[in-house]
């Protein structure tokens, strides 16, 4: 009998349409798992890797292969990221750790507890201000010369403007 896998991330159970699995002694997870530990986390199917980034701390696995690049460094895995059906499951232990988690097995229970590290804020970053609307080119034809501007109108022949009187508003509420 196969036994079932448990991960929990920070005191959290991790629950998802496909549970995780033990193959070959290792617990590997789908790649949409590895979210919950990671910023961001991808496959790119042109080279066959997966990229896994957690603030400055980055791992790059690659489908079938045993090499991996932990940190910049080129290192290596026990069991290398594969597909199951139309799920890609990855190592959970090796990301884990190499994004600077602590892994611990509980082998009694199946348990697998992962306990991230706290991102401090490190600097407040202002929001990006309002987008401008960028000014047209220069035309490389010349403009042409404005017009001579015509005489202004006397006040007598100008159109009389209505007015524009401020009106009482008065509060509905007490």
């Amino acid at each position: 009998m196969v036994p079932v896998i448990q991960v929990v991330v920070d005191g959290r159970l991790m629950q998802s349409a496909n549970p995780p699995q033990l193959a070959g002694g290792t617990v590997v997870v789908p790649l949409d798992d590895v979210r919950a530990l990671a910023q961001r986390a991808w496959y790119r199917p042109a080279d066959r890797s997966v990229t896994i980034q957690q603030g400055d701390r980055q791992i790059v696995l690659f489908v079938g292969r045993f090499e991996a690049w932990i940190n910049g460094r080129p290192g290596s895995v026990r069991r290398p990221p594969a597909f199951t059906g139309q799920t890609l499951y990855v190592p959970l232990a090796v990301c884990a750790r190499a994004l600077g988690a602590r892994v611990v097995y509980e082998p009694r229970t199946h348990t697998v507890v992962v306990a991230t590290r706290a991102q401090p804020l490190t600097r407040w970053t202002p929001p990006p201000p309002p987008f401008v609307v960028p000014t047209p080119f220069p035309r490389s034809t010349p403009m042409p010369a404005p017009a001579r501007p015509s005489p202004a109108p006397s006040p007598q022949e100008a159109e009389p403007q209505p007015r524009r009187t401020p009106l009482s508003v008065r509060p509905s509420w007490p």
